[in-house]
């Protein structure tokens, strides 16, 4: 198509005539018909007498919430409009202001800086399990740290790796601490009875669009079980989501979150049983023509992840491959490729995602992507053998102080001022007030961030 001279346009123009399948965010993947009523300008109205106001309660939008809550078994659902982001903010702000929280290491960044625009002291946690999940023992050391006003964690990860939330919330209910967790990519876990909230987590983020039929920016947070006693009332929980928020939500976002949960009641666990069958078809086929999926652990039973470094494959080059072939993942990096699959990708789309599949597993026994790869762990999750960066100041004290940009190779040594990290999927490999070392610098430039906001002086 033409350039009409508008950058950012012209860019979604032209990405789009690539006629590529969405294996990525958001869920409803460009064609989920029950949102075709949003797409007139005319939806994308403001506050007025006779709308709504997300902060306000007392309206349409308290009761769409509450329809919300009755769907997904909360206590109380707030809708968000600024993302899971703000949703995290909120729960971090009702539960951990000023105090100490235990956070998984592989928390992302916008709980990290959550937490020093807060005054939180992180106690991390780091991932011991396999694929780099957190476990209840690693929750356990974390909790030994005296004055824990709540627990972090996230679940499930970019690759649909699911943490044992039962037991890390029996952990947390003996300690006295609320069990919070990032439930971004998991709003639609309730359809396999995985879900956080339904094992036992006193709040969720849930990034609604990433796996449900929602605009971009649509979230949920959830707090408490339906039935049981919460001690966060309605006006606290929307004071604490104010505080961040927009006071110009976009109404075209809260209307889709409230068809999806019409959709999720009438259609949507039976359509997600029946998704989940398709990607165990697609790894079935995957395994049968020599390629590796990722196994081990509890698993999000949606999510189609290669792992490609059990057979000597750099993911991106394999990802890249499978673009040309029609299929966009939502990640890669060098050892893995994600696809995100909903009930909103057709039978057409599987197809071709499959045999993209078949056409790389070929390619392989070529010799086209014959390399020695080094056995390691994805790079937001540091092994045993990883040299932990050491903490000099709090997030807030170096989010506060003056700070400067330099080259990572002239960082180290430096005090980080910001959370870095590639996105997605987020995850930092240093945060705010930690001392870089040689090892994260060149971490950091191997996943391509080349200059670093440091503490000045």
């Amino acid at each position: 198509m033409p350039a009409t001279g508008a950058p950012v346009y012209d860019m979604l123009q032209k990405y789009l005539s690539k006629g590529r399948v969405s294996f990525h965010t958001p869920g409803h993947k460009g064609r989920a018909g029950l949102l075709s009523g949003l797409a007139p300008l005319q939806f994308d109205l403001t506050e007025l007498p006779e709308t709504a106001s997300l902060f306000d309660g007392g309206d349409a939008i308290e009761e769409a919430e509450r329809l919300a809550a009755a769907a997904f078994g909360s206590g109380l659902t707030l809708f968000s409009a600024g993302g899971c982001t703000l949703c995290i903010q909120t729960m971090l702000k009702l539960s951990g202001e000023g105090g100490k929280v235990v956070f998984a290491r592989n928390s992302h960044k916008s709980a990290v800086h959550a937490a020093a625009l807060l005054g939180i002291e992180p106690v991390w946690a780091w991932p011991t399990g396999e694929n780099g999940q957190i476990t209840p023992g690693d929750i356990e050391i974390a909790l030994k740290e005296p004055g824990i006003r709540a627990v972090y964690i996230t679940s499930p990860d970019y690759y649909g790796n699911i943490a044992d939330v039962r037991e890390i919330s029996r952990i947390c209910e003996k300690a006295g601490v609320p069990l919070l967790v990032d439930n971004a990519h998991g709003s639609h876990l309730g359809a396999f009875g995985l879900h956080p909230l339904h094992l036992g987590a006193y709040m969720t983020a849930d990034s609604c669009h990433k796996t449900l039929p929602v605009l971009t920016g649509g979230a949920m947070l959830h707090i408490g079980r339906a039935g049981e006693d919460i001690n966060i009332c309605r006006h606290s929980a929307k004071a604490a989501m104010a505080l961040f928020g927009s006071t110009s939500p976009s109404f075209p976002v809260m209307a889709s979150l409230d068809l999806a949960r019409d959709w999720w009641e009438r259609a949507g666990v039976e359509a997600y049983n029946l998704t989940a069958g398709a990607v165990s078809q697609l790894k079935k086929t995957a395994e049968d023509f020599g390629i590796h999926v990722l196994k081990g652990g509890l698993h999000d039973p949606a999510r189609f992840t290669l792992e490609l470094r059990e057979d000597g494959v750099d993911g991106f080059e394999a990802a890249q491959f499978l673009r040309e072939r029609g299929c966009e993942p939502e990640y890669a990096d060098s050892c893995f490729a994600v696809f995100i699959v909903t009930p909103f990708n057709t039978p057409e789309h599987l197809r071709r995602l499959e045999n993209a599949v078949k056409e790389l597993s070929a390619e392989i026994r070529r010799g086209r992507f014959l390399k020695k790869l080094k056995r390691k762990r994805f790079y937001g999750i540091y092994g045993q053998d990883f040299e932990r960066p050491k903490a000099v100041m709090t997030p807030r004290e170096a989010v506060l102080q003056p700070n400067e940009t330099v080259d990572t190779l002239n960082a180290v040594g430096r005090i980080s001022a910001t959370a870095a990290s590639i996105c997605p999927p987020g995850i930092a490999a240093v945060v705010p007030g930690e001392e870089i070392t040689p090892e994260v610098a060149q971490q950091l430039l191997s996943i391509g961030i080349n200059s670093m906001v440091v503490v000045k002086g």
